[in-house]
């Protein structure tokens, strides 16, 4: 199991960075979406709250063993990270957690966190502009 590193960690966890999140379908379609929510509550793990992202969660459910791609960019700063689905939470602290950090967003809306998808990093990409764009870092 691969460690984020703290800089990447920083641009997938900064609200004011893009986040997008790529899952395959049955037949390895792309679907491409930005997730807000997207961060990396520890060295090794990436997660997100599933509020409206119906078809990216169908694609997580359905195909479990596809990688998945999600990138964040801040700026000329960018990272990408390639990883597997391990876990979809419905209660539990990680859940608690996301609704305690994106629940106020969310107050007074007709939209609710149905979950949170656990996401295992196997490859960290520098897709950030520079000498360094496309070198794997992890």
């Amino acid at each position: 199991m691969i460690k984020i590193p703290r800089e990447v960690a920083n641009i997938f966890n900064d609200p004011e960075s893009v986040k997008v999140l790529v899952t395959l379908n049955e037949h390895d379609v792309p679907h491409c979406v930005p997730i807000g929510t997207l961060a990396i509550p520890t060295v090794d793990i990436i997660a997100f709250a599933v509020i409206m992202a119906e078809r990216t969660h169908q694609n997580l459910l359905n195909n479990p063993d596809k990688i998945v791609t999600t990138t964040a960019v801040k700026g000329w700063e960018s990272y990408q990270i390639k990883a597997k689905p391990v876990e979809y939470l419905t209660e539990g602290a990680a859940f608690d957690a996301f609704r305690q950090r994106f629940g106020t967003l969310i107050l007074g809306t007709e939209f609710e966190i149905k979950g949170v998808w656990i996401l295992e990093p196997l490859e960290i990409y520098n897709q950030s502009i520079g000498p360094e764009s496309g070198e794997r870092i992890a």
